[in-house]
C-alpha cells in the first residue's frame, strides 16, 4: 500500500512541490509566478493537500493533477474558489445573454467544478450558453475553469 506526499500549491494554483514533506528545499513561502502564499493544508480542516503518491518497489510515474477540494471535509480549495468567482463575474460581463441566461450559467458553473449526477446537466446548458457568447467569451471561460474542472467534464466541454 502506498502513501502520499505532501503538495503546496500557491493560493492561486500554482503546484510548487508536490513532495513538500520529502523534499523541503524545494518549498516557497510564496509563489514564483504570482506572488500568492504558499499552503501545504487545507484551510479549513488542516488536512495536508495530496501530492505525489508514492507505493513501495513500484516505479511508475504519474502526472499530478492538482485536487480542487480537499480528501477530508470536501471544501474547496482556495483556488478552487478563486475560479469559480471569476467565471460568476465573467457571466456577468458577457454580452448576448439575457438575466435568466446569466443566472443559469452562474448556477451551472457549482455542478462543472463537482462531478455529480447534475454535471451533465450543467455541461447541456454551459454548451448552450456558450454558443451565444462567441469565440471571445468562450475562450475566456474556458481559461478560467480548464484547471478544475474534473478530467471527463474538460473532454465534454472543451475537447481536450
Amino acid at each position: 500500500m502506498g502513501t502520499y506526499h505532501i503538495a503546496q500549491i500557491c493560493k492561486n494554483g500554482h503546484v510548487i512541490n508536490t513532495s513538500a514533506d520529502s523534499f523541503p528545499e524545494m518549498n516557497e513561502e510564496y509563489c514564483s509566478k504570482c506572488g500568492a502564499a504558499t499552503i501545504m493544508h487545507c484551510e479549513d480542516c488542516g488536512a495536508p493537500i495530496r501530492g505525489d503518491y508514492e507505493e513501495p518497489d513500484v516505479f511508475e510515474s504519474f502526472e499530478y493533477e492538482r485536487p480542487s477540494f480537499c480528501y477530508k471535509c470536501g471544501s474547496p480549495y482556495p483556488w478552487t474558489k478563486t475560479a469559480l468567482h471569476a467565471a460568476r463575474e465573467l457571466a456577468q460581463t458577457l454580452e448576448g445573454l439575457d438575466e435568466k441566461e446569466v443566472q443559469e450559467l452562474r448556477k451551472s458553473l457549482e455542478d462543472l467544478v463537482r462531478e455529480t449526477p447534475r454535471t451533465k446537466v450543467a455541461e447541456t446548458r454551459f454548451k448552450r450558453i456558450m454558443k451565444k457568447v462567441g469565440s471571445d467569451g468562450y475562450q475566456a471561460m474556458r481559461d478560467i475553469l480548464i484547471s478544475v474542472v474534473s478530467e471527463a467534464v474538460r473532454k465534454s466541454l472543451f475537447g481536450i
